[in-house]
């Protein structure tokens, strides 16, 4: 074995005994040595070493049958912390997340729509300033290991935002000229995407090496986690869902995409509206809709209904072809999912093949800002934790 085989040996050690702290919470250094395999004197020696770094720390005893009780140890939360950022074209978003993905701060600022790149991003970056110093100034012994920021649209491997139907934009190199800005890893990925990679970081989908996670809103998204990592797709394109055409009638919806008969004009936030409308000549706004639904209007419960249908028929095909474990739902809408989560359920059930739903556990989650925080920070913190040199 040559030196390089053996360091390489050590980084990968280093990087096991890491991650099985991080996703187990809180663990002994004998329960290390069963969970990685490794020698409980490798364990040890790894251990002492992320305790002199700072990276973990010593968090209490467990009960003993005899000796000396075993101490755990965890992830020590507050060694760093990274911005996470959502870009959207009416807001920008911003919130300062720990190493356990714990919030420590959020601010955001209202954006003109339909701005060009370069107003936009001076703007950006004046916000980013903003929330670097109010970090240093109030945490200095918490340094800023990062920033994450998730877009609505198709982003490359290495950070140019190629296309957002959201922004209007093409073939913008946003982490190139971000990581020239602020000198430091800067990690840029689709928003649905950021919402699956928290899922799998923080979230629902821990214990889970496949599972798709279905963002229902304004668009309507799909992130896909196979075997414990983002499948984005060839061309960085995978889970347009929203934009699978679902109708061919020369009569169906317009999208916003600009093609008729797309999954979200049948069951976004903008179908919903248009088919109330429709039913009633009322156009109201997305939330006077649900209000309405709470009331028991019978129109209102309807489009909902429909639009359970619509995601449930789109979602079977999912299932039939990934198998997943689960399907986590998540954004904006599912403040409404008691009216549409049991017919989106009903038509999986009716529509998949050998009986697979009886075998996808399906997470609804409560409507919250924490899922975007959460996935677009663990872009970064991903990055940080995966990198031993952080630590050197």
């Amino acid at each position: 074995m040559t030196i390089g085989d053996n360091g390489f040996i050590k980084e990968l050690n280093y990087k096991t005994v890491l991650d099985t702290i991080r996703t187990n919470g809180s663990v002994s250094r004998a329960d290390l040595s069963r969970l990685t395999g490794l020698t409980r004197s490798t364990c040890t020696v790894i251990c002492d070493r992320m305790l002199k770094q700072g990276i973990i720390i010593e968090t209490g005893t467990i009960g003993s049958t005899g000796g000396r009780p075993p101490i755990l140890l965890q992830i020590n939360n507050r060694a760093g912390a990274v911005l996470g950022l959502k870009m959207m074209e009416d807001m920008i978003a911003g919130a300062t997340v720990d190493l356990g993905g714990n919030i420590i701060h959020q601010q955001s600022i209202s954006m003109k729509s339909e701005l060009e790149p370069e107003p936009y991003l001076t703007l950006f970056e004046s916000f980013v300033s903003d929330m670097i110093e109010r970090h240093r100034s109030t945490y200095p012994l918490i340094p800023v290991l990062g920033i994450g920021i998730g877009v609505g649209g198709r982003v490359s491997s290495d950070g140019v935002l190629l296309e957002s139907s959201v922004l209007g934009w093409s073939n913008v190199p946003l982490k190139k000229r971000l990581h020239k800005r602020f000198s430091m890893p800067v990690h840029i990925e689709n928003d649905v995407n950021t919402f699956a990679i928290g899922e799998k970081f923080f979230g629902s989908g821990k214990s889970y090496e496949n599972f798709l996670c279905l963002s229902v809103g304004e668009g309507i998204g799909l992130g896909i986690i196979i075997e414990g990592k983002l499948f984005a797709g060839s061309h960085n394109g995978a889970g347009e869902l929203g934009h699978t055409r679902i109708s061919f009638d020369p009569d169906a919806p317009q999208c916003a995409c600009g093609k008729q008969g797309c999954l979200e004009s049948y069951a976004s936030d903008r179908a919903v509206i248009r088919t109330y409308y429709e039913k009633t000549g009322k156009l109201l706004t997305i939330d006077a809709i649900l209000q309405a639904a709470r009331q028991n209007d019978v129109n209102a419960l309807a489009v909902f209904s429909r639009m359970g249908s619509y995601l449930g028929i789109a979602v079977s095909s999912l299932i039939n072809l990934f198998d997943p474990q689960a399907l986590i739902i998540g954004g904006e809408r599912t403040n409404a999912a008691q009216f549409f989560v049991d017919e989106l359920w009903k038509h999986v059930r009716a529509n998949t093949v050998y009986d697979l739903a009886k075998g996808v556990e399906l997470i609804v989650l409560e409507p919250s800002n924490d899922e975007w925080i959460r996935g677009v920070a663990a872009l970064a913190i991903r990055e940080f934790f995966s990198n031993t040199t952080n630590w050197r």
